[in-house]
């Protein structure tokens, strides 16, 4: 029987983790892809879009018949709208779950970050657990990424969307940890891959999640202080790797 592939909108796509989802996802040949970013992108065989988040008029076109948008995208800049006119982060977000909405797209898997509850990390060591309903944010990143977070409750109940933030802990797009906090917070590329096809393919009641994003990171003594609960028994992630039994030790023993 034929199926109709999900036609899913990637922003951020010349990124790190964008680059390891598209390149997956082409591979394994499960949606009709349109991939966006500013820069670039090569070696893809999906439709390419090159524009700015932050212009609305294009992506209200952009995401004209799509069922899926995934918001990797993000807006860098030091001055915190100090600049008159000039379009933060959160403002570029809402613009584009506006459009999302407009266009009639029904389903948004946000990548947020650990820094929305970055703070639990300074409050104590080992860190304090940080749940997907906390917000403590490290910073002016973290604490856009928390609004965009609660711009997806509003979308969903009022609009009957769905909303899945991935608070990605570490991502550097290989299975080696930096350092020895990686080992906790690290995300794997094939552990990235399988979240997002979970979170882009839930159909479930579940409408709106937050939860982490890391790989296993655990060896039943010692847990990752990231909780990825939501993303195991609601979209039945199973990661694979586990930077705790098989990097941890590496750190430790170069310690005095």
């Amino acid at each position: 029987m034929n199926t109709m592939k999900q036609r899913a909108l990637l922003t951020g796509a010349a990124g790190t983790v964008g680059s390891s989802l598209w390149q997956a996802w082409e591979q394994q040949d499960i949606y009709s892809l349109t991939l966006m970013d500013i820069n670039p992108i090569e070696g893809t065989k999906s439709r390419v879009v090159q524009s700015d988040i932050r212009d609305y008029a294009a992506m209200q076109e952009l995401c004209q018949g799509h069922d899926a948008l995934v918001h990797l995208a993000y807006i860098r800049q030091n001055s915190r709208g100090k600049i008159p006119g000039e379009v933060s982060d959160i403002e570029a977000s809402m613009n584009i779950f506006e459009a999302a909405r407009e266009s009639g797209i029904q389903k948004i898997v946000y990548a947020s970050t650990n820094h929305v509850s970055g703070w639990n990390e300074r409050l104590s060591s080992p860190p304090r657990f940080s749940t997907g309903d906390q917000f403590r944010p490290d910073g002016w990143y973290g604490a856009m990424k928390g609004m965009a977070e609660i711009a997806g409750r509003y979308l969903v109940d009022a609009y009957n969307m769905r909303f899945i933030s991935i608070r990605i802990g570490s991502f550097n797009g290989t299975y080696e940890p930096n350092n020895m906090r990686h080992c906790s917070t690290l995300l794997t590329p094939r552990d990235c891959v399988q979240l997002f096809t979970l979170a882009v393919d839930y159909d479930g009641p579940v409408q709106y999640l937050i939860t982490y994003g890391r790989s296993a990171n655990t060896d039943g003594f010692q847990q990752s202080y990231l909780d990825i609960s939501g993303a195991v028994e609601v979209l039945g992630y199973d990661p694979q790797d586990n930077l705790i039994k098989t990097h941890l030790h590496k750190f430790t023993k170069s310690e005095p």
